[in-house]
């Protein structure tokens, strides 16, 4: 099965400053993989440079076995990929309904996600359908960045900081959300501090040291083992609400 999206040796960087070193990913149709690490690791830059937001040093980006590592992020959106960024993106002087219908593109084969399956996954949208962006609350505008997301219909949907700052409540909504669209057959890299609840929802996962891969593999391999638990995240166990 030809991966949806693949990094070979990638490096990146901001101007003198070196953050990833020759990192490889590789991210399978449906599959859920785990982006974890402390803060810093280098997790965000990762992303910025897999959707083409930040340029490759080394190394190469592969959307369906095919060399992306010249695209501009407009292109690889229309390959099928679909961010959630950590500061969410929305666009505060639109209502709901803009925003959603802005993002939108047609499903493979007539179907996937619409205005309408979209408010069935998050009915508080439905509720503030005519709110700006700015007059919504933090779970509220997560919510509709997820949606957004999932209206360009995308094969790969990559959210950073999935559940950061919101009340427990609302990650809850998140998460839950996330398995309705890892069901619905969208792969998903997900990066989040809450270790046990990436833990239960990815297929595998990835851990990141000053932009090293040092960890690939099952969550039950991470799971199974306190010490890399504490070692590369810092926490004594999944008990442990987040990475600290």
């Amino acid at each position: 099965m030809t991966p949806i999206l693949e990094a070979l040796g990638l490096s990146a960087g901001y101007d003198e400053s070196r953050v990833l070193h020759g990192v490889n990913l590789i991210v399978h149709p449906g599959e859920v993989l785990g982006l974890m690490g402390r803060n810093g690791m280098g997790k965000t830059t990762l992303i910025r440079a897999l959707v083409g937001l930040l340029p490759v040093r080394e190394g190469t980006v592969l959307i369906d076995g095919a060399d992306a590592a010249a695209l501009p992020s407009f292109q690889r959106s229309r390959r099928g990929i679909a961010v959630v960024p950590e500061n969410r993106g929305i666009f505060a002087s639109l209502s709901v309904r803009e925003n959603l219908r802005l993002a939108a593109r047609p499903g493979r084969g007539g179907s996937g996600w619409t205005e309408t399956r979209v408010l069935d996954l998050f009915p508080r949208l439905g509720q503030r359908i005519g709110n700006r962006g700015n007059q919504l609350s933090g779970g509220e505008q997560q919510m509709l960045a997820i949606g957004r997301a999932l209206m360009t219909n995308p094969r790969l949907l990559i959210l950073d900081e999935a559940t950061e700052g919101l009340a427990p409540l609302m990650r809850d909504e998140i998460w839950r959300t996330i398995g309705v669209v890892r069901a619905a057959g969208v792969a998903a890299i997900v990066v989040d501090r809450t270790v046990d609840a990436i833990l239960s929802v990815a297929d595998r996962v990835m851990v990141l040291v000053k932009g090293v891969v040092v960890l690939d593999g099952a969550p039950a391999a991470l799971r199974a083992d306190p010490a890399l638990m504490s070692r590369y995240l810092g926490v004594t166990g999944c008990a442990a609400d987040a990475v600290r």
